[in-house]
């Protein structure tokens, strides 16, 4: 089985996105759990607002570069298959 890592860089499934917005949410748990206060709460609000902008990015980059796929199997001949 191979297995890959979530790129951040580079999304390429919904399984990326998924899984960094996961452990954002997973380390802004814990940070709020062990600190309590409210420039830590500035700080979560502000980390989590980035993660949902790369998270907007990302299935925005997946979306256009499997359309862009789709649009060169159309131009394929089927006989090219």
């Amino acid at each position: 089985m191979n297995v890959r890592l979530p790129s951040v860089r580079h999304p390429h499934s919904f399984y990326d996105v998924f899984s960094v917005v996961a452990v954002a949410v997973a380390i802004m748990a814990l940070v709020l759990a062990i600190w309590y206060g409210s420039i830590i709460r500035t700080e979560m609000v502000v980390f989590m607002a980035i993660v949902f902008l790369w998270a907007a990015w990302a299935i925005e980059r997946i979306l256009s570069e499997s359309e862009e796929r789709a649009k060169r199997q159309r131009r394929r001949p089927p006989w090219d298959k």
